[in-house]
């Protein structure tokens, strides 16, 4: 317990002391000194009547005096406001993972499966930061980094059905916005997919490197790497970026995947794996393997004050009512 007000119990102190000088000083027997006088009342005194009588004056005088100053005191600790201050340190797991598509038609079938999968996975975790990069002859951040899940898990379907709509031009209706909606912002005179270019643009669309330079991060990349274009950055050099930075880039590319060596390479310099759909099992493995990944972890403490008057007020009362008990049964 600690009190919002210490000051107040000096204050208190001194009430209570000039109280019990004052209540000893008028409560103090005097001899009585009107009135007729009698002799050789010794024998009453010896009466147990009287004995009890004179006992219980002196325990109702003590009585009087432990119920004023209990009444003081407690007041006294209310107005000085008693309260519980209780810290709470809580285990907080971080880790922020930027999801890269190539929106490129040659990975319709992979990014939809994808898409699905990685919905169940933004359902199922929990304390995660997701953001979704996509880019083809240029990038775009179609979700900043948000743990809003079911904004990221809306994204993620609205991109697998304009691919699908590419895909089956029968199948939706406003076909053209909505198969045209992953090439918005993402086509370019420079060429198509760009991948070093559009894996950079993943690095950087972590807004905060300085602030939490201990946060997980990752990178799920989905792209067949079959460059064509004219790229400022490079695969390797985008994976030595992000190594650098500390960022572990997860690769998934169809059979075809264009120099397959030298991008798996490049992905697991970063401390992130390459997967590929020739293995069945391939996308279930990539996501698995991602929610195993470390997260950082960080402390947050959280101070509760809470006021907690509930014992001095049943401490007032008890005193209260002794005090009144002894008074009246005094006759004072």
């Amino acid at each position: 317990m600690e009190l919002t007000y210490p000051v107040v119990l000096y204050i208190g102190a001194g009430v209570a002391a000039v109280s019990l000088i004052l209540i000893l000083f008028f409560m103090k027997g005097k001899k009585y000194s009107g009135g007729a006088r009698s002799a050789n009342n010794e024998y009453i005194k010896k009466l147990p009547q009287y004995k009890f009588l004179m006992f219980e004056y002196y325990f109702l005088k003590v009585i009087a005096i432990v119920g004023i100053l209990g009444m003081i005191m407690s007041t006294t600790v209310l107005v000085a406001k008693p309260i519980k201050v209780s810290s709470n340190t809580k285990e907080i797991h971080n880790r922020d993972i930027i999801i890269g598509f190539d929106v490129s038609t040659s990975l319709d079938s992979v990014s939809c499966e994808m898409c699905e999968q990685l919905q169940d996975m933004v359902k199922g975790l929990k304390g995660e930061r997701f953001g979704i990069v996509i880019f083809n002859g240029q990038a775009v951040l179609l979700v900043p980094l948000t743990d809003d899940y079911n904004y990221v898990v809306s994204e993620l379907d609205h991109l697998k059905r304009s691919i699908e709509a590419g895909q089956n031009i029968y199948y939706y209706d406003d076909l053209d916005e909505l198969s045209a909606y992953r090439f918005a912002g993402t086509s370019s005179d420079r060429g198509s997919s760009l991948i070093g270019d559009g894996l950079a643009s993943c690095l950087y669309s972590f807004p905060d490197f300085k602030e939490n330079p201990d946060r997980a991060r990752l990178i799920i990349l989905v792209t067949d790497n079959d460059v064509m274009g004219d790229q400022i950055c490079s695969v390797p050099q985008a994976c030595e970026l992000c190594a650098y930075k500390g960022v572990k880039v997860f690769g998934i590319a169809p059979y075809f995947v264009a120099e397959e060596n030298e991008f798996k390479r490049s992905l697991e310099s970063t401390g992130g794996q390459y997967y590929n759909t020739r293995k069945r099992d391939a996308i279930e493995s990539i996501i698995e393997d991602v929610k195993d990944t470390d997260v950082s972890v960080t402390y947050k403490t959280s101070t509760t004050v809470e006021d907690i008057p509930e014992m001095f007020i049943i401490a007032l009362l008890v005193s209260t009512a002794l005090f009144s008990v002894a008074i009246w049964r005094l006759r004072i």
